[in-house]
């Protein structure tokens, strides 16, 4: 079920706490004086290169410039395009005057630009990167068995119809990174809603560009700037299509049947002069390899010709990242949720029974999220008409390495709504007859109370079947049971009995809520409490005893591009905030056609992936997810080297480890840069682990 509870309040409270302002629709004419001036200061460094494909393609943006100027009358749009050229060429030259090497892959078609990968900054075609810096080196701090994401902006100074890499292995001292270990994508910049990168909400008047998509084939989606629209390619027998997924309104499109697949590797890209594209590496450190510097190369060619050689290069970290723990305390797991379509019932239905092909994308998708750090998948929801399937799909959670305890979702807390129903017919029969006590209305008072109590104690039955089952699959009774989502206080009374009755047998329960959840009589275990994490509502929840969890969500839902966000959210934000989870909604889902951003008059696609028939797509948004969780995977690293060197009765490492800690407390994780507070625990950790070793 979609979240709508306080839409407007979490709404205004998103947009409040953007770091960036969302640009306006339209630009005024920009004046023939500003123009001219831009031009000028072009002009005046034509000489100052000695790159000569630099030097054309200053040469092409001025005598473009020129040539406009010399009209009678500049539309507003062709104002704006010139602008633009100008500010990109303007940029570009100044940067490079001022790099460290002016000559850096100077007879190469394009400069590169060393990027933060997981910036808040929307990287656009037009634009040259405000936060990156001119280099040939790409360089990334991994733990062992780590993903860790790094990226390059490529600036190109001519077209170029072929743009090929090759990755090489990386050496070091004591072993080797195998080139299979890198992998390469072309960030995708498409169009999507009027609220991209900054909302979950629907603005379907407007599209604007923005990045989102990591693709090996960048030609599986095409982007039409002329009707500001994107269009799908779809591999049929007969000859592959393009499909128009930004109409209005929308048209169906199943992703179960139609063949859309991104190549498995990095094919050919192509450059246009003046238009940045943005590459984006994930590397996965291997298990067990020694701590120290590798290095590698990645060469590029550009239509059959050598085009340049970047150099990677990885620090391995003595140590592999731990499961994240709570920041509160580190002998209690910190879960990471999330809400999903993924379940094998509801698959092989939308596959028309084909198990092979429901079991291939699940197993696929599983993974995907397992690789992200989400292995506290909620499970399939149990029922008897469905015990085989129910079973199945536990196999392949366990097989793709998802974490079954605790097990999340083993089936609703609550009967049919329809028994909901006979409840308050009960409630309002029973008013009725204490203030009429006729035969006609006991009658009626009696018959719903019947359908009620039938209701309620039929599902008493299917808990305990479905508690015995699980238990059974799993090994263990730490089973939670869903409850009603976003319930009104009366829904929420409804449930009390039954919540009781899980309890009573060793079950728990999970549900959404808010403070109000606070005044129950027989509370939840586990809280999903909309908005703003903060130590106020989890000391509040803690507080009820009985190792009660605490997690959030709609803040922000799923949706925005914007890596950083992503990150920070389901990050530091809950972790320091004293939670014990993240699960947010979702995964993906989109009405009609989840790949039509405008889908929805009420909410954007939400989507940190899009599927394809057998796969999933990844975004920024999601490498944006996975660091925030492995930040708390380095702040539980931290605490944990702390607790050792504070039990070890050395001074010096007592010493270090207290001004870790501090330092942690203290550290301000909402306005620190999420690169920097890393980089830091980092620090920490390294110079602990250097006391502990005599170093």
């Amino acid at each position: 079920m979609l979240k709508h509870l306080l839409l407007g309040t979490i709404m205004l409270s998103i947009l409040l706490a953007m770091a960036l302002p969302i640009k306006a629709n339209a630009s005024p004419p920009v004046p023939r004086e500003a123009l001219i001036e831009q031009a000028d200061q072009l002009h005046s460094l034509l000489g100052s290169t000695n790159r000569p494909q630099l030097k054309q393609f200053l040469e092409s943006v001025h005598d473009r410039a020129t040539s406009l100027l010399g009209s009678s009358e500049i539309s507003p749009e062709d104002g704006r395009l010139t602008q633009k050229a100008l500010e990109y060429a303007l940029k570009l030259a100044e940067d490079v005057h001022m790099a460290d090497d002016a000559d850096l892959l100077a007879n190469s078609p394009f400069i590169v630009y060393d990027v933060p990968a997981l910036s808040p900054l929307p990287r656009l075609p037009d634009d040259v990167p405000e936060d990156g810096i001119i280099s040939d080196r790409i360089s990334l701090i991994s733990a062992q068995g780590e993903f860790e994401a790094a990226s390059f902006v490529l600036a190109p100074l001519r077209d170029v119809n072929s743009v090929t890499f090759t990755t090489y292995d990386l050496q070091g001292k004591e072993g080797t990174i195998p080139a299979s270990a890198v992998d390469l994508r072309v960030v995708k910049t498409w169009y999507q809603g009027g609220t991209a990168w900054y909302s979950y909400f629907s603005d379907s008047s407007k599209s604007v560009l923005v990045p989102e998509l990591l693709l090996h084939d960048e030609n599986l989606v095409q982007v039409d700037t002329a009707r500001k629209g994107n269009s799908l390619r779809v591999d049929y027998t007969t000859g592959s299509q393009y499909v128009d997924i930004s109409n209005i309104p929308t048209m169906e499109f199943d992703f179960y049947s139609e063949p859309v697949e991104d190549s498995p590797t990095l094919l050919p890209i192509t450059l246009k002069q003046g238009e940045s594209k943005q590459m984006w590496l994930t590397t996965k450190v291997p298990l067990g390899t020694p701590a120290g510097i590798y290095k590698g190369s990645i060469d590029i060619t550009a239509d059959g010709a050598p085009a340049g050689r970047i150099s990677l290069h990885i620090r391995v970290l003595p140590f592999e990242l731990p499961d994240p723990k709570t920041y509160y305390d580190l002998n209690k797991d910190f879960y990471v949720m999330l809400y999903n379509h993924s379940r094998l019932k509801e698959t092989l239905k939308a596959t028309d029974g084909n198990t092979e092909l429901a079991e291939t994308r699940l197993l696929n998708e599983y993974r995907n999220m397992a690789d992200h750090n989400v292995i506290h998948l909620p499970g399939p929801y149990y029922s008897a008409a469905d015990k085989s399937t129910f079973l199945r799909q536990l196999e392949l959670m366990a097989q793709a390495g998802l974490d079954l305890d605790p097990l999340f979702g083993v089936k609703q807390a609550y009967p049919p709504y329809s028994i909901y129903m006979q409840y308050n017919n009960y409630l309002n029969a029973k008013k009725a007859y204490e203030s009429n006590p006729t035969d006609e209305n006991k009658q009626k008072m009696d018959t719903f109370y019947n359908a009620w109590r039938k209701g309620i104690e039929d599902h008493k039955v299917a808990i305990a079947e479905a508690f015995d089952i699980a238990a059974g699959a799993v090994g263990h009774t730490n089973l939670y049971f869903d409850g009603w989502d976003e319930a009104s206080w009366g829904l929420l009374q409804f449930q009390q009995e039954l919540w009781e009755h899980i309890q009573d047998k060793g079950g728990k329960v999970y549900a959404t809520g808010h403070a109000s959840h606070l005044e129950l009589e027989t509370p939840e275990n586990f809280l999903n409490w909309v908005g703003e994490p903060t130590r106020e509502k989890a000391d509040q929840w803690h507080a009820l005893g009985g190792d009660r969890l605490i997690t959030n969500y709609a803040y922000p839902h799923t949706g925005p591009e914007n890596p950083d966000l992503m990150r920070q959210r389901h990050g530091m934000w809950p972790y320091k905030a004293n939670y014990d989870a993240t699960y947010n909604y979702i995964y993906y889902e989109n009405p009609t056609n989840i790949w039509n951003d405008n889908a929805s008059s009420e909410f954007r696609a939400f989507n940190l992936v899009y599927p394809t028939r057998t796969n999933v797509i990844d975004t920024i948004a999601w490498e944006g997810y996975r660091e925030g969780i492995d930040d708390i995977r380095y702040a539980t690293k931290l605490k944990q080297v702390a607790a050792d060197a504070m039990d070890s009765g050395v001074q010096e490492r007592i010493t270090a480890a207290t001004h870790a800690l501090n330092w942690l407390e203290s550290v301000d994780e909402r306005s620190t840069n999420q690169d920097l507070l890393r980089l830091e625990m980092i620090r920490h950790i390294l110079n602990m682990l250097d006391l502990q070793n005599g170093q």
